[in-house]
């Protein structure tokens, strides 16, 4: 994917994450903070979530074919986008 493209889909992800976990924006970005690291999505943890909000937050980003791999010192989540789809 082209990092441009990539970086214009991040809005509409963020947006997509905070509505299916019901927050507001402003709430939504007080708890994560979302970065582009190549064709990934890194999103760090900025305060604890429970688990419920975490499967929410990783069925919002499997909408836009983003994947979970792996979690990076309990604080950043890792998310790649299906192979399928690229």
């Amino acid at each position: 994917m082209v990092t441009n493209k990539f970086n214009d889909t991040l809005a509409a992800i963020e947006l997509n994450a905070a509505r299916k976990l019901n927050w507001d924006y402003s709430q939504f970005k007080d708890f994560f903070s979302f970065t582009v690291n190549k064709e990934a999505i890194e999103i760090a943890l900025k305060n604890k979530i429970e688990e419920s909000q975490l499967e929410t937050l990783k069925q919002a980003l499997l909408d836009y074919g983003f994947q979970y791999k792996k979690t990076v010192n309990d604080l950043i989540l890792v998310f790649e986008q299906d192979v399928e789809l690229r």
